[in-house]
């Protein structure tokens, strides 16, 4: 990390990360991942299962969420769970719900984390990074086709004036109600997944606002999508500045993300110095190709191919090319596109994780698919012999959401 430290700013993109991408440089490829860990972890802590009534939230609590997903809890500490929830109709994909009758809640879900560096993370970081989570779907990915892919204006992040129609940013009306929705009957969704993540993001940039700070915003699939708009919020409104006068810089790291906006939105996003986007697109996965028309990609873009991977069974396919863990392998060790490039691991990091979630490694290796799971699926026995399916950690999930 010590490298990575001395570097960051560059690595955040500060020079949109001139020199770093051919061939792909081992600290980005590294500070990549981390971040892309980070999104992982809000997969490995929802509960996806609708026999639980904890459907839809957290498995674990803010104080343990990172040691049991099997990360250093030692960089970062959460500060945040943030909810979301729809005012219109959305392909069961987006939102969790349980078949319980004490549903924990009808309305709204999990939906990422606001996080910031510890003391002693801060000297491995170079600076205090916040860190903003967004969740993606899980597993299906039939939300592709499913959702309507309207393009609207966002009032609510660029205000209602000062600019001509013909020059109003257009933004994806799935992606931009799950991002400002509230909802009156939730508890957890009086205000939108936006509000509560800008309120947290501009109570410690206060906090913080002596030290070098840092936010970077991260996110896969549907994730990535909430999380540019996201990052193009917090710049954009200045949530990055502090009382001071101090304006931080604001990166997002984003895979397998689907388009956002219309060519209004790629522009807006060029006139904001603080803010660097990198996209990172596997090159067989079809879901950044969505929308297909009347959108645009925005920021810096790194493609890896994970079909080269000597590891993985060929062809692979929709699922696999999709997967975070995939994306993650693929960071590690793709050597660039074209027929005469390979695949070497430049990272050190445990192939078993690409089935994770998937069944993508090649049986040779002896890892089981999807073999992340709490044990037993939550089951847990009583004294009287009997099952009972326990598949949260106890932990108020209220405290979490204020």
């Amino acid at each position: 990390m010590g490298s990575m430290a001395e570097k960051w700013e560059e690595l955040s993109g500060k020079n949109n990360w001139e020199g770093l991408l051919n061939p792909l440089d081992v600290d980005l490829r590294k500070y990549i991942i981390q971040y892309g860990e980070k999104a992982e972890v809000t997969y490995d802590t929802f509960i996806s299962d609708k026999a639980s009534k904890y459907a839809g939230a957290s498995r674990y609590s803010m104080e343990n969420l990172f040691s049991n997903v099997g990360l250093d809890p030692s960089k970062y500490r959460v500060t945040k769970f943030f909810y979301a929830t729809s005012s219109m109709p959305l392909p069961d994909a987006f939102i969790t719900k349980s078949l319980s009758r004490e549903a924990w809640s009808k309305e709204s879900n999990f939906m990422g984390y606001v996080a910031v560096a510890t003391d002693e993370g801060k000297v491995s970081l170079g600076r205090r990074d916040i860190v903003i989570a967004w969740r993606g779907t899980i597993q299906t990915l039939e939300w592709v086709n499913d959702l309507q892919f309207l393009l609207i204006p966002g009032p609510k992040v660029f205000g209602n004036g000062g600019l001509l129609p013909l020059f109003q940013p257009l933004v994806h009306h799935g992606f931009y109600n799950v991002y400002t929705s509230e909802s009156a009957r939730s508890k957890y969704n009086k205000t939108s997944s936006r509000d509560q993540v800008l309120e947290e993001v501009k109570r410690l940039v206060e906090e913080y606002k002596d030290e070098e700070v840092s936010i970077t915003v991260t996110g896969h699939s549907l994730g990535a999508s909430l999380a540019t708009l996201n990052a193009v919020d917090i710049a954009f409104n200045k949530i990055n500045k502090s009382s001071n006068g101090k304006e931080f810089p604001v990166t997002a790291f984003v895979f397998a993300s689907p388009k956002v906006g219309d060519l209004n939105f790629v522009n807006t996003f060029h006139k904001l110095k603080h803010l660097h986007i990198m996209r990172i697109h596997n090159l067989l996965d079809i879901v950044p190709k969505y929308p297909p028309l009347g959108y645009f990609d925005v920021g810096q873009e790194i493609i890896i191919d994970t079909a080269k991977s000597p590891y993985f069974k060929l062809p692979g396919d929709i699922l696999t090319w999709h997967n975070l863990e995939c994306y993650l392998h693929g960071v590690a060790g793709t050597q660039g596109l074209g027929l005469l490039t390979g695949f070497k691991l430049e990272v050190d990091r445990d192939i078993a994780l690409a089935n994770k979630s998937s069944g993508a490694l090649k049986d040779e290796y002896l890892v089981p698919a999807n073999w992340w799971t709490a044990k037993n699926k939550g089951m847990v026995q009583q004294e009287d012999g009997k099952w009972i399916l326990k598949d949260r950690e106890e932990y108020d999930i209220i405290v979490a959401e204020v």
